[in-house]
């Protein structure tokens, strides 16, 4: 490469730099302007650039498998799009937290004001608490509407809160958006010190209680029969750090603006100035600098007066703590639930284990891959059919073994209720009834056959 042609490309080099700096300038300027839109945009391109390559690999995998198949490569595109989508939704709290932290280490956003930026902390937790609902529901299996005491399946998890105390649970978090709600709604000179100091106390409250619920998830854990214990720890559960981490981040932020804002009147008198001790007091409160540690005294005061209105309601002055120790599968978990019931995702094994009584009638405790299992008449007799099949002819019962396991776990998955295990249990009687005529036909001694299962 002669000299000529190295200086031009070292121009274009710059050139392109000077460019790329222009628009992270512009894009900067676009996201103080308008965070919500850039966040959105920002997520977004997350799920492009992380998503697409990977989706794309996946392609290019099974399109070698089949030699290039495009009838599979339109098939697989849509998979594409629903990486991205899921990438950007749960990068959504990284991006989040990154505007947070530059909101309270820089001014960037004091000409929002304080009511627009609490509204937008509004909505940022609300998605953040709905995303980690989802993520417990869906990812670990919590049950929200399951109590300590009641019998679950497989790696089925009871609900981290107990419902009896629960209110108090709410309360305490939700003195956090009363104590933000207050201070962005009013101005800081304007409004008594007092009151600022029982809104950070409230903030504190709210931030202990999410701290302590994060600490609660993290130690959740299952025990099967036999009394061996599952624990569910691993790197998706760091996605529930979000909430306490931004709340902390929200307080910080609140408190810095506040302790700026506040301007001492010297000029103005008290009647409590001629007492010394009261004097004293109230030029420590008045000294904004105190606020922080001030708002932690504050805190009792302030938990006495909630704790004494929600008695009124029937809840107990030690709601707060046993709300966390009347659980069981978490952290702070006091209560030995009942063994989960181990199913392995048969369809009719579910409806054995979740249906009424009165009708699936379950007949006995069975064995099934070294668990217990609840075993009916209909399962007993479907596993029976298929060990026929199975003896007879090998070839159809591998082709309708795969058919089953395609279908059939999808729609175990489905079934969250006696009632739907219920009309499975019906859907599946004329089965039952085909598979029991073969049987006859086939054994010499049915009966023996069917009772021999799961023994």
């Amino acid at each position: 490469m002669s000299s000529g042609q190295q200086r031009v490309h070292i121009i274009q080099e710059r050139v392109g730099r000077l460019d790329s700096m222009k628009l992270i300038k512009r894009f900067a300027k676009f996201s103080i302007k308008h965070p919500i839109a850039a966040q959105f945009i920002s997520c977004l391109l997350i799920g492009l650039v992380i998503g697409t390559p990977l989706n794309i690999i996946s392609i290019v995998q099974n399109m070698k498998i089949i030699k290039g198949d495009m009838e599979l490569f339109m098939e697989l595109l849509p998979g594409t799009i629903v990486m991205i989508v899921v990438l950007a939704v749960f990068s959504y709290p990284f991006i989040l937290t990154i505007y947070e932290l530059i909101s309270m280490v820089s001014r960037v956003f004091d000409h929002v004001s304080k009511f627009i930026i609490a509204v937008y902390d509004y909505f940022a937790l609300f998605i953040g608490i709905i995303l980690e609902y989802m993520l417990l529901e869906l990812g670990y299996n919590v049950l929200f509407n399951k109590q300590w005491f009641e019998e679950l399946h497989n790696s089925e998890l009871h609900m981290p809160i107990n419902t009896d105390y629960a209110l108090t649970f709410a309360v305490l978090f939700h003195l956090f958006f009363a104590g933000m709600f207050i201070l962005s709604a009013t101005d800081t000179n304007e409004r008594p010190p007092l009151v600022t100091l029982f809104c950070f106390a409230g903030m504190y409250i709210g931030v202990i209680e999410a701290v302590l619920f994060t600490i609660q998830i993290m130690g959740m854990n299952y025990t099967m029969e036999g009394g061996k214990e599952f624990y569910c720890y691993d790197a998706g559960l760091l996605f529930t750090l979000f909430i306490p981490v931004n709340m902390i981040i929200m307080t910080i932020r609140v408190m810095l603006v506040e302790i700026q804002a506040y301007k001492i009147d010297e000029n103005r008198m008290s009647k409590v100035d001629s007492v010394p001790f009261l004097k004293k007091c109230n030029d420590i409160i008045r000294d904004s600098k105190n606020w922080p540690l001030l708002a932690l005294i504050f805190m009792i005061p302030l938990l006495c007066v909630i704790i004494v209105i929600l008695a009124l309601f029937g809840q107990a002055p030690d709601a707060a703590i046993k709300s966390f120790t009347e659980t069981a599968n978490y952290t702070f978990s006091t209560k030995i639930p009942p063994q989960n019931i181990f199913y392995d995702e048969h369809y009719l094994c579910t409806v054995a284990a979740g249906g009424h009584e009165k009708i699936v009638k379950p007949l006995r405790m069975g064995k099934r891959h070294g668990h217990d299992v609840i075993v009916n008449r209909q399962l007993l007799i479907a596993n029976a059919f298929e060990q026929i099949i199975e003896e007879k002819t090998p070839k159809f019962h591998r082709a309708v073994r795969h058919f089953y396991d395609t279908y059939g776990f999808p729609v175990a998955k489905l079934i969250k209720s006696k009632l739907v295990a219920d009309i499975i249990w019906f859907i599946m009687k004329p089965l039952e009834w085909v598979f029991l005529a073969v049987i006859y036909f086939v054994d010499a001694h049915p009966e023996d056959r069917i009772a021999r299962q799961y023994l």
